[in-house]
Formats: C-alpha cells, sequence, structure tokens
C-alpha cells in the first residue's frame, strides 16, 4: 500500500454568538478535515478543530506544500517513520510553530484512521482498550453579557437534561469574587453528583488563583485547570497545587511532548490534557499517556470529542471526554455520522474501524471556505 495524495480541506462555521472565555473568544467554529488516499483505495480521515480561522490555513498550506510530498508514495503502515519526518518541518525557522505542529497532527490523524480500517478495529482498541465507554462533560460556563449567577445555573441544568455527566466551567475572566458566586451557582443547579470543574484558561495571578481555591473548598471541584498566567506557570503550578490540595490540570498550551514531560517533572500538575490536533497528534499524545502514567498522572484531553475519546479509551489514566453545546460546536453534533451514543453521563465509543466516523458531505459543501 502507497500514499498517492494528501487532501485538505477547511470549515469554518458562524456559531450563534461569541462563546467567551477569560482571554478568548470563539465566534466561529474551524476545523480542518485531512484524507490520505492510498493506491488501494483505502481513505484515512479525521477532522481537527478549534483555533483561529488563520492558524488553520496556514497549517493547510504546510500540508500541502511540504507534508504531502515527504508522504506521496511512502507506506502509510509506517506511522512513527513518517510522523519523524513530519516533524522536521517544525524546526523551520520564522515560522508559526503553532501552524507546523497541528499540520502535522492533522496528517497523522488521518494516518492512524487509515490504519484503523486496515485493521478493521475503532482506534481506542488497536491502542489498548482500556475501556469502550467514557464519562462525557460540557466545557461551559463561557460569559454571557448580562446573565446572572442563576443563568448559569440554568446552564448546568441544560448539560444535564443532555444527558452530560458535568461541566468544565470557565473563570478566571472576571474578579475572584464573581466568578466564586458564578462557580458556586453552577454548583447548586447542577447537583452533588455533577462533575465540575474549573478553567480559568491562564486569565489569573496565582494569589487571585489562591483565594480562588481557599473559597471554594466546599463545592467538590474536580480539579481546576490552567490557573495562572502564561508567563511563570509551571512554579506557579506546583506552588498552588502544593499549597491548596487542589488537584491541577494543565497541557493543553503545550505543543510538544516535552513541554508536558516537564511539567509532570516540576510536579505542577495531577492531569495533563494535551490536546492531539495541537501537540502533535495521536502519536505524540500516546507518548505523553505513556509517560504520564509513570508519574501517576491521569490524561485528559482539551475539548475535540472524535479524537479526544479514542486516545482516553485506549489508555488506563484516561479521564473523560469533553463536548460543547451542540450551539458551539455543530461539526461534532451536525457533521459526524456514525457518532457514539451519549446516555446518563457516558459516551459510547462508536465500533466501527479507525475513529469510526463519517462526515455529512451537505455540511461540508456549505462551511468549506477553500
Amino acid at each position: 500500500m502507497k500514499i498517492t495524495r494528501i487532501e485538505t480541506i477547511l470549515l469554518s462555521v458562524a456559531l450563534n454568538r461569541d462563546y467567551r472565555g477569560s482571554v478568548y473568544s470563539v465566534p466561529r467554529k474551524n476545523a480542518i478535515i485531512t484524507r490520505v488516499h492510498t493506491d488501494e483505495g483505502l481513505v484515512g480521515h479525521c477532522v481537527n478543530g478549534e483555533g483561529s480561522f488563520d492558524v488553520h490555513r496556514v497549517a493547510r498550506d504546510i500540508i500541502d506544500q511540504e507534508l504531502a510530498p515527504m508522504v506521496v508514495g511512502q507506506d502509510p503502515r509506517a506511522i512513527e517513520t513518517l510522523w519523524a519526518r513530519m516533524w522536521t518541518a517544525t524546526h523551520r525557522g520564522n515560522r508559526d510553530k503553532w501552524a507546523a505542529v497541528r499540520a502535522v497532527a492533522c496528517v497523522d490523524s488521518a494516518l492512524w484512521d487509515l490504519l484503523g480500517k486496515r485493521a478493521g478495529l475503532p482506534l481506542y482498541q488497536l491502542w489498548g482498550g482500556a475501556r469502550d465507554a467514557l464519562p462525557i462533560v460540557a466545557i461551559g460556563g463561557q460569559y454571557h453579557d448580562g446573565y446572572s449567577p442563576q443563568d448559569y445555573g440554568e446552564e448546568m441544568r441544560e448539560y444535564r437534561a443532555l444527558g452530560l455527566a458535568g461541566c468544565k466551567f470557565k473563570i478566571g475572566g472576571r474578579s475572584v469574587e464573581e466568578d466564586l458566586a458564578r462557580t458556586q451557582a453552577a454548583r447548586a443547579a447542577g447537583g452533588d453528583d455533577f462533575l465540575l470543574f474549573v478553567d480559568a484558561n491562564r486569565g489569573w495571578s496565582r494569589p487571585q488563583a489562591l483565594s480562588f481555591c481557599r473559597q471554594a473548598t466546599d463545592l467538590g471541584l474536580r480539579w481546576f485547570e490552567e490557573p495562572c498566567h502564561w508567563d511563570d506557570d509551571r512554579r506557579d503550578l506546583a506552588l498552588l497545587r502544593a499549597q491548596t490540595g487542589m488537584p491541577i490540570a494543565a497541557g493543553q498550551s503545550e505543543i510538544t511532548v516535552q513541554d508536558c514531560r516537564d511539567l509532570m517533572l516540576d510536579a505542577a500538575i495531577d492531569v495533563c490534557n494535551l490536546d492531539a490536533s495541537w501537540g502533535g497528534g495521536p502519536t505524540a499524545w500516546l507518548r505523553v499517556a505513556r509517560m504520564a502514567a509513570c508519574f501517576g498522572v491521569q490524561m485528559g484531553h482539551h475539548g475535540e470529542p472524535t479524537v479526544g475519546s479514542h486516545l482516553l479509551a485506549a489508555v488506563e489514566n484516561g479521564t473523560y471526554v469533553e463536548t460543547h453545546h451542540p450551539d458551539r460546536d455543530p461539526v461534532f453534533h451536525q457533521m459526524l455520522i456514525g457518532r457514539g451514543a451519549i446516555e446518563n453521563g457516558y459516551y459510547q465509543l462508536p465500533q466501527a474501524p479507525g475513529w469510526g466516523v463519517d462526515f455529512d458531505p451537505e455540511f461540508i459543501e456549505r462551511h468549506r471556505t477553500d
């Protein structure tokens, strides 16, 4: 079997509102579809998303102009070799490393789908098959102008009605007191058995994060994600973890295995939530997961439930699938064909080979930008 061509499609979908966290806003859902075609007619594909359209456009150009010539004519089963070859594209100077790493991730993701289809196995089984269902939680609590704490509580009730087990709730963009009130309302509305996480997206200083932790001890928070500003975050995370006992999650803002390794060496995290689409693909994520098990660190995955669910279900130290409200992620909730069911707080992994999903061609035609 030989690779004959690489196909890329850019998607951009206008959302019903701007979904804002402490330091970001998301008015559109952007994604890249990558397809690896072979001389035997078998095609591997994946959709990788989240992030700015400009970064995706640069990543697409890197795939088309640099990565495709590296892999066309090669055996797609040699994924480790192809990954190492493609990774050299990230070494070029004067370029956006985020885009280059994302480009590698897109092709790597499609190559794995191809291998799963050739083997006749879902990827989570091919990678280890630790479980075939995972608890699934929403990424929610994004800032909404005019919302009271009680309105955020209603949002939690909606997630429960959608069959989700909990919510990763956004904080860090307001004062400690205001965000504490919002989180308290989320806990009261969700109930004691509702999984509740908080995520500041690096929005606070260490003193602010410490103040929040000390006032939130009775809220039963599963973890505090990216509590502190980026510029000294490993040290701040380690100190916050040691001083409060609050489980700390980070890793989605890292783009290499080595960055995640250093979070563990510095005793900064309890959970590593590397995003495979941002961090070099499933090949890199699985390396981190095996390493994390040696450190007693659990694995999360930043959003992207199509990719994240298979990775998390493959390894014993996997935690929760993350999704968004259907209005926030039309790709997952509208484009996918054959997606697993969401019931009673769990996501059932699709059983078809590879990622186990196909893509609605009409959705693609409506939202492709190329």
